[in-house]
């Protein structure tokens, strides 16, 4: 069947990649300045910068706070809904709840996540049927490959979590040729598309995230004949970095400020050394200064870069290389310990819980260790998995298996969450 067609022009041609460090630095440090000359009216951004050294030079950036995730629950919570960082009388298109709860905008203009600069470097073209399985529910993940890939005039299918048959049906029918979403359900899609013995699987190219992309992944992409690159984004700040090749490099995006620091003083690290990334995202609607990510990585020296990223300039990170805290992301969400601390504090009798991540079959697998304040009788134990079970998916937006232990055999050490991984 030929799939439908809609073929839109665009230049995918971007000459900042290759301005020199000089050109690259002055022009970003003229729009942070710029930015920083507007918040005084911010509602948010006037009291954290309040009393602080302005920014003359690149070094001065350090004296601002970053803000993080944590600080996003709190300051939401007492002004809501976005803590008075997007100006009034901002209308935004989409209003989101991330795990947390943490709340976003998010705007339709393709320059507001800037997801389709990953996907033209994934092969992503004008009039290819994307099928995207990134959640569309509350979450902005679906959105904003979504808005990528209409902004380089792709088709999407927005499959999201639908059931795997639906989604086989849709990827044939349709002849999806470009796929979105973590790389772990790609591999389940694929085999699942395999395994329907309707021909040929017409996926080719595919951009994935929220997730690890494995060696023991790619080479099963390899063999499977799909070209994949992966790319580093969140939910607040949009695009980060993306890949060009399958080194694991990240070329950092043109429209955004990325620091690497020490996560304990906010003090940059020396170049090439691994510290937390920190990002600045200029925005109009929702700038956000000085974002802590939480996650770790280090910029990659020049001599050291991987030769598809050939004449670019811009910065390009060494990947993912851990988290700063104990958060960790798992099947694409990320799980924090203030979530579990308020899963203990809802179910009445749950003492401690420690959330064990590990990989099985290239996929993330999950346990959830819980101790009881009393001992439970075998309908007790059953109700009260099923109590956390639920608890959990509805918190974590994940499901887990519950394991419950003995009394007092939990080690108190701090750690609610183990990354095996």
């Amino acid at each position: 069947m030929e799939p439908f067609r809609k073929v839109l022009p665009m230049d995918v041609d971007d000459p900042r990649e290759y301005q020199t460090q000089e050109e690259r630095r002055a022009s970003q440090f003229s729009a942070l300045t710029s930015k920083l000359s507007t918040l005084a009216d911010n509602k948010y951004y006037a009291r954290a910068y309040s009393g602080k050294k302005p920014v003359a030079a690149w070094d001065d950036l350090q004296n601002l706070p970053i803000l993080r995730k944590e600080d996003l629950i709190a300051i939401q919570r007492n002004e809501a809904p976005f803590g008075g960082i997007v100006a009034d009388g901002t209308i935004a298109d989409y209003l989101f709840v991330s795990p947390g709860p943490i709340h976003e905008p998010g705007f339709m203009k393709p320059e507001f996540w800037r997801a389709s600069r990953a996907m033209i470097a994934a092969g992503f073209e004008a009039g290819d049927i994307v099928h995207n399985t990134f959640s569309y529910h509350l979450t902005p993940g679906a959105w904003i490959f979504d808005s990528g890939a209409r902004s380089i005039g792709c088709s999407v299918i927005p499959a999201g979590n639908a059931q795997l048959e639906q989604q086989i049906t849709a990827i044939f029918q349709y002849g999806a040729v470009a796929y979105a979403g973590t790389p772990d359900f790609l591999k389940t899609l694929l085999e699942a598309c395999q395994a329907a013995d309707r021909g040929p699987v017409p996926i080719k190219k595919a951009i994935v995230s929220g997730g690890a992309l494995t060696p023991g992944l790619r080479e099963f992409f390899e063999k499977s004949n799909v070209n994949v690159r992966q790319c580093y984004a969140t939910a607040e700040l949009g695009l980060i970095g993306y890949e060009v090749d399958t080194s694991g490099q990240l070329i950092v995006d043109e429209d955004v400020i990325v620091e690497i620091v020490d996560p304990e003083t906010g003090a940059a690290m020396p170049f090439g050394a691994v510290g937390e990334v920190v990002v600045t995202t200029l925005r109009e609607d929702y700038p956000l200064i000085r974002f802590g990510t939480g996650d770790l990585s280090s910029f990659i020296q020049p001599e050291d870069r991987s030769a598809a990223i050939g004449e670019r300039t811009g910065p390009v990170l060494a990947g993912w290389l851990g988290r700063a805290d104990q958060t960790s992301k798992v099947r694409g969400m990320f799980v924090r310990p203030t979530q579990l601390n308020h899963l203990c504090q809802s179910i009445e009798g749950l003492q401690r819980v420690r959330l064990v991540i590990d990989r099985d079959n290239e996929k993330d697998d999950i346990m959830l260790f819980c101790e009881m304040e009393n001992q439970l009788t075998a309908t007790g134990e059953a109700a009260a998995i099923e109590k956390i079970s639920n608890l959990f998916r509805e918190i974590c937006h994940v499901k887990t298996k519950v394991t419950l232990v003995d009394r007092g055999t939990m080690i108190d050490d701090g750690k609610v969450i183990v990354d095996m991984r």
